[in-house]
């Protein structure tokens, strides 16, 4: 399971995401008993192994291993077959024993066993004491995430989780305190395992979402990662290998099928599809990738931040440019890397004069690594793996390594606070210290890489600041990595309307990669003549782009006229029902088609699943004024501004409601409370301005509309 964010920030889709690293055994099967006897019994009606058994005996991996018994026992030592399973007393009680609790949040978590079930009981400090059913449990090691059965079907991702190595109960958003009603809470939908975790640990998943009824109707052929994931046509090929004929049915796949069948998992994107990937798909028809344009996600010259799932930091690096692939240093079926890294053997590999690598590959460059690391051989400093693929730690105990390949630039922390691998190794010493001696060994090569000026120019960005702008142009000039370009593009959003980043953009929109060309056709919609551009995107080629073009006009409130496109788009907003932004995307829709009963719905709707976010009542007010709707509109303000007094985005709406309806003395009274709580707020000052002229307040009025022009 994942790390969310403990809020969303609506009308910015936040990928369903999957957890990869911590996954568990397969070899529970689903009880066929009619009537359940035990818990465990009715947990494998609940959450069964198998919702079709019939068809994992026909392809699953009993029948394939008669053939393929080194794939398979490879494939069973996996984590991706230790993807998921039921709950089961031989393999869990001990997590369970004796009774264990842990605090968080201003409750006690306490796990328990009673029989041959497991529980969860929450210990609030008003003494009273909710409990539910644990029915199944996402991953194995480093840690194993439980999951919690609430109505609806809803299986939810308890943060209270299982350390065991340690044998242990750890909170894996511990000192966040998460409260009931957040997106992030674990009962709340941002740790819903049916929406966010299930695609990438069950095998043929298929969400089954009922909107109107608020429940899920999930289906899986398998609860892990088996050969149906990641094989086509099995069925054909089964059924012909009993009469001898191994080779029908097969269908082969490049190296960039299978790496993008991978990556459907490991990488943190927004699912476009319901469910309907198959393999041998392209990618970006079915999902759209999350890249360091999106702020909290990655340090600004590329390194992992948040979960962020390897492939798109796969994709920046020099060496996924190159067409170094997955299964270059990964075994497919046990996962495990194909050579030690402790030895320098698998880098080594590719990187060694002479050595003819990989196939596929554009010739890497000769490496010494005694002489490149200045470490003497059989050093931490000297496995490339140490300063290249440092790890950080998420969920309070998984380690993960960066797939970006950077070079530690100690200077960046001093500059920006971006992590360098040397002082995570030489924790003793001063950030000055690591500069002086990177400067020393690697000054030269690290002032004219790009991932230093990429550093400073994205920063800025971030940052709004105009500088940026000038040089994220020029970074762009000479960016040959369509992912860095894409970064770029999508960053340039942060300056439009502008005539130079407008130009850049335009001259994206055909760029071969789907990953440019949809930050460019995102970034045009923000345009003043955006509309023509945003119409020709509908016919691209990737669903990716013309998703990405439907969501800019419906920011431009206009309509979606292409068919295919059209179809799309609701088919998208229908699959996301389980997500404010989604919801509020049809609220929005709902508004332009005169129809207030739906806003209404589809924003009460978004609020209910994120309730202690501000943002959320900001936009529900918005929407619902659009609609006509204004009482309920100030009632979400007010809602909203308890949540955050401090905003003054709150008094300032509520002040143009006011003046809407004439009611000028309470818009006054709004606006006045805005500009003392911002006072560089220019267009509250206008407002408040108006205001007074149209209250007969002529002198009051002018001393408005001088601070309104920063005088």
């Amino acid at each position: 399971m994942l790390q969310l964010a403990r809020s969303l920030t609506p009308y910015y889709l936040i990928p369903a995401l999957a957890f990869l690293t911590a996954c568990s055994d397969s070899t529970d099967t689903a009880s066929t008993s009619v009537e359940p006897k035990s818990a465990q019994q009715k947990n494998a009606q609940v959450f069964p192994y198998s919702h079709n058994p019939q068809l994992l005996v026909k392809t699953g991996p009993d029948t394939c291993v008669k053939c393929h018994e080194q794939a398979v026992n490879d494939w069973k030592q996996s984590h991706h077959a230790k993807a998921n399973r039921p709950v089961s007393v031989a393999r869990d009680a001990a997590a369970f024993t004796p009774t264990r609790q842990i605090q968080e949040s201003g409750v006690t978590y306490q796990m328990v066993q009673v029989d041959d079930a497991f529980k969860l009981r929450i210990l609030a400090q008003d003494e009273s004491v909710e409990e539910y059913d644990l029915v199944g449990v996402i991953g194995e090691t480093p840690l194993r995430q439980y999951l919690a059965h609430l109505p609806g079907d809803k299986f939810q991702t308890v943060s209270a989780t299982y350390d065991v190595l340690n044998d242990r109960w750890v909170d894996v958003f511990a000192g966040e305190d998460r409260l009931p009603g957040e997106w992030g809470h674990w009962a709340g939908q941002g740790m819903n395992w049916n929406a966010n975790c299930a695609y990438c640990h069950t095998t043929e998943y298929e969400k089954g979402y009922d909107y109107e009824g608020d429940f899920y109707q999930s289906t899986w052929i398998q609860q892990g990662i088996a050969c149906a994931e990641c094989h086509a046509g099995l069925d054909e090929h089964l059924a012909a290998s009993q009469a001898g004929d191994y080779t029908t049915g097969l269908q082969p796949l490049d190296r960039e099928q299978t790496e993008q069948n991978c990556v459907t998992c490991h990488s943190r994107r927004d699912q476009l599809t319901a469910d309907a990937f198959e393999v041998g798909d392209a990618y970006h028809d079915h999902f759209s990738l999350s890249l360091p344009d999106q702020p909290g996600l990655y340090y600004a010259d590329g390194q992992i931040l948040d979960e962020v799932f390897v492939h798109a930091s796969f994709e920046m690096s020099r060496m996924g440019h190159a067409g170094v692939s997955c299964m270059d240093c990964h075994n497919p079926h046990s996962m495990e890397r194909i050579l030690p890294v402790e030895n320098n053997m698998l880098c080594m590999r590719c990187h060694t004069e002479g050595v003819a690598g990989t196939a596929n590959v554009k010739e890497a460059p000769s490496i010494d690594p005694l002489k490149h690391s200045f470490h003497a051989e059989g050093s931490t400093g000297n496995q490339c793996v140490e300063c290249h693929m440092p790890q950080s730690v998420y969920m309070q105990v998984d380690w993960r390594a960066d797939h970006g390949f950077h070079s530690p630039d100690p200077l960046m922390t001093k500059e920006l606070g971006i992590p360098n691998a040397c002082s995570n190794c030489h924790e003793d010493q001063t950030v000055d210290w690591a500069v002086e001696y990177s400067e020393k060994w690697y000054g030269e090569k690290l002032a004219d890489h790009p991932q230093r000026k990429r550093a400073r120019a994205i920063s800025k960005a971030y940052a709004y600041d105009p500088a940026g702008l000038p040089e994220l142009l020029a970074l762009a000039v000479d960016e040959d990595i369509p992912a860095w370009q894409a970064t770029y593009a999508g960053l340039l959003a942060n300056y439009m309307p502008n005539t130079e980043a407008e130009a850049h953009l335009r001259s994206l929109l055909d760029h071969e990669s789907p990953l440019v060309r949809v930050r460019a056709t995102s970034g045009l919609s923000m345009a003043e003549n955006g509309t023509e551009a945003l119409m020709q995107q509908l016919g691209d080629e990737s669903r990716s782009v013309r998703i990405a073009a439907s969501r800019g006009l419906a920011s431009r409130n206009e309509e979606v006229t292409d068919p295919r496109a059209a179809k799309e788009w609701a088919e998208y907003l229908k699959f996301n029902s389980d997500r404010p932004q989604s919801l509020l995307m049809q609220a929005n829709k709902a508004a332009r088609q005169a129809q207030p009963d739906e806003v209404l719905d589809r924003v009460q709707r978004a609020i209910a699943l994120d309730t202690r976010n501000p943002e959320m009542y900001h936009q529900a007010a918005i929407l619902l004024s659009s609609a006509g709707l204004n009482k309920e509109a100030r009632k979400q303000l007010f809602t909203g501004w308890e949540l955050a007094p401090q905003d003054p985005r709150f008094p300032y709406s509520l002040g143009l409601l006011a003046a809407e309806s004439d009611d000028l003395e309470s818009a006054a009274g709004y606006l006045e409370e805005t500009v003392a709580m911002a006072p560089d707020f220019y267009r509250a000052w206008y407002n408040l301005s108006l205001a007074y002229q149209r209250l007969g307040r002529a002198e009051d009025a002018q001393r408005a509309m001088l601070k309104a022009r920063g005088e």
